[in-house]
């Protein structure tokens, strides 16, 4: 199995009521292949600042993560900053710095053109594009996006879901993609859309699925303690 991803990598800077770390290994192309990599190998494409420590990654190239996609740039890693209260549904964001992030062109290696299953993490739709345009003949697309595209980039975001076969997004971001209220019309109409299913989050609730005119419901594993909810959707993804 070829499994290609194409997102973030980046340092964050996290705060809960349970604690604090700072500079902590973050982006989706890394929460995703935490993930994957227990079921299959993965090949990642991203980009890295000079200030990049790349032993941090040494447990996903033991587990099978190919990291020839990879590319270093002069400058500094992509950072994100969150604070999250009781109700961990709510987070504020502190900072982004995109630094070399930025200037991110998904360069695709040859051995990854030929992939057979791609996972297009939270990045430009434009980015998304030039990244499908690399790819030879892939089996399945999966996608994630996020209301700022969904809003600032509908109709770029529109090509990527013309060519995609699975959405995974939340509640909120397939209520603003549709303009409906109701998340068994939002799903309907969103397979309307290209998508062959639809992958709706809802947090503590668990997550539902549509595909070919069914549903199936999945409930979350009930915890007391949440402790960093980081990366969840990226997690679940993978």
């Amino acid at each position: 199995m070829s499994l290609l991803v194409v997102g973030s990598i980046a340092y964050d800077t996290v705060e809960t009521p349970y604690g604090k770390v700072d500079d902590s290994l973050g982006g989706s192309a890394l929460y995703f292949s935490a993930a994957a990599s227990l079921f299959c190998p993965v090949n990642v494409v991203g980009v890295v600042g000079s200030d990049f420590d790349a032993s941090k990654i040494s447990f996903l190239k033991k587990r099978g993560v190919n990291f020839d996609g990879l590319y270093m740039e002069s400058g500094h890693t992509f950072r994100w900053g969150g604070r999250y209260y009781d109700d961990m549904n709510k987070r504020e964001t502190l900072f982004t710095f995109l630094n070399v992030f930025e200037r991110f062109q998904p360069r695709i290696p040859e051995n990854y053109q030929k992939a057979k299953y791609v996972f297009l993490a939270n990045i430009d739709p434009e980015l998304q594009l030039e990244v499908l345009d690399q790819i030879k003949k892939p089996k399945l697309v999966a996608l994630d996006t996020m209301n700022f595209w969904i809003s600032g980039k509908r109709s770029e975001l529109g090509k990527v879901l013309k060519r995609t076969d699975i959405i995974v997004l939340n509640d909120e971001e397939a209520k603003e993609l549709t303009d409906e209220f109701n998340l068994i019309k939002a799903a309907r109409r969103i397979t309307e859309l290209g998508p062959k299913s639809v992958i709706i989050k809802k947090g503590e609730h668990g997550a539902m699925l549509y595909h070919n005119g069914h549903f199936f419901f999945s409930p979350a594993f009930p915890l007391e303690k949440v402790v960093d909810p980081t990366g969840a959707g990226d997690s679940f993804a993978g």
